[in-house]
């Protein structure tokens, strides 16, 4: 059976190819600017050698085209050095995003994953309401469950067990909360919802990390806060 690559691995040949793509790019854009330089520099000497000695040309113009050429032959070396240091951040954030494997997480989302019977999340009433609901959506958008919520301003944690509106258990994965209040002047709001998870993996796009908590894929500017698992730990410090 071929050998599963790890998650390192994948991460590393995936910045590779992307950095690949980026210098064939670059290099074509030289190599065209090459050619246009040479294909003017050519017509510019032909131009000077046959002009009218009684009507010369307007070498103010040549001159300006040279400058602008020199211009764009320097932006696109400032892109090369731009690019290397792009590369050198995406393969910083692919070793960084490995660490966040096996890190227990609490992310600004309301999607959250049932695992082992249970889901664990917080929701923030920002005021007193004189009335709060919580409902619960599997990933065809169907409610499963609805009750009440704790209608008191302030943040409050909630864990779902995954049983639905008649007590039936749910299968593990993803479901999303949500929270809606009023006040005692009848206007609605929909709380913040935070949910939490164990990082299973982590991907890389555009040069952005993205943390995988079972199938919610989230940006790491959605995280808000990160804590060592106890297996994490343990595997540390073997």
């Amino acid at each position: 059976m071929a050998d599963i690559p790890s998650i390192s691995q994948t991460l590393a040949e995936r910045n590779a190819a992307a950095a690949a793509n980026a210098t064939s790019t670059t290099k074509d854009a030289t190599a065209n600017l090459s050619d246009n330089y040479d294909n003017f520099l050519t017509l510019l000497t032909t131009q000077l050698r046959n002009q009218d000695p009684l009507s010369p040309m307007d070498t103010a113009q040549f001159t300006q085209q040279l400058v602008a050429f020199s211009t764009v032959e320097q932006q696109i070396q400032s892109n090369k050095n731009l690019e290397k240091l792009i590369n050198l951040q995406s393969s910083t954030n692919a070793y960084s995003a490995v660490a966040f494997i096996g890190t227990s997480v609490a992310i600004d989302s309301d999607k959250v994953m049932l695992k082992n019977k249970a889901a664990r999340f917080d929701y923030t009433i920002d005021q007193a309401a004189t009335k709060a609901t919580m409902t619960i959506r599997d990933k065809n958008n169907q409610v499963v469950m609805i009750t009440d919520a704790d209608p008191r301003a302030g943040i409050h944690p909630a864990q779902w067990d995954g049983t639905d509106v008649f007590g039936n258990q749910l299968a593990d994965g993803e479901y999303t909360v949500a929270v809606s209040y009023e006040d005692a002047a009848g206007k609605k709001y929909t709380a913040d919802v935070t949910s939490y998870g164990v990082v299973d993996s982590a991907d890389i796009e555009d040069g952005t990390v993205y943390l995988n908590v079972g199938t919610i894929r989230v940006p790491l500017d959605k995280v808000q806060h990160i804590t060592k698992t106890a297996a994490a730990s343990l595997t540390d410090d073997a």
